[in-house]
């Protein structure tokens, strides 16, 4: 991957200006390259109710087994006395992980 996409995807990454969506440059690098593919979503800040219904961001990353991943989802969608700050720690928790995660995936030289 050439430096320039590298880059482009890194600042993409740090969420220079975006919010939960997509960044891609509107023309190509010199050189005559394609543009950058878009970098995933960024994923901080997401609510509880983001990482319940997108298992695919977290669950073989941040949990390397099954009861790893049914515990998280056990936090995310607790009901009753506590429950809001339980599924929303675990959302933080979850927020701070992706935050460096997908950093390091993408910025790296």
């Amino acid at each position: 991957m050439s430096k320039l996409i590298r880059n482009t995807l890194c600042v993409a990454a740090l969420g220079v200006g975006m919010s939960l969506g997509y960044f891609a440059s509107a023309t190509a690098p010199d050189g005559g390259e394609e543009p950058p593919p878009p970098p995933p979503p960024k994923l901080n800040d997401c609510s509880p109710g983001f990482w319940k219904n997108h298992t695919e961001y977290w669950a073989t990353q941040y949990c390397g087994s099954e009861a790893c991943v049914a515990d998280v989802l056990r936090n995310l969608t607790s009901q009753g006395k506590g429950s809001d700050a339980l599924r929303h720690n675990q959302a933080a928790a979850l927020n701070a992980w992706a935050d460096g995660y997908y950093k390091a995936k993408i910025c790296t030289d």
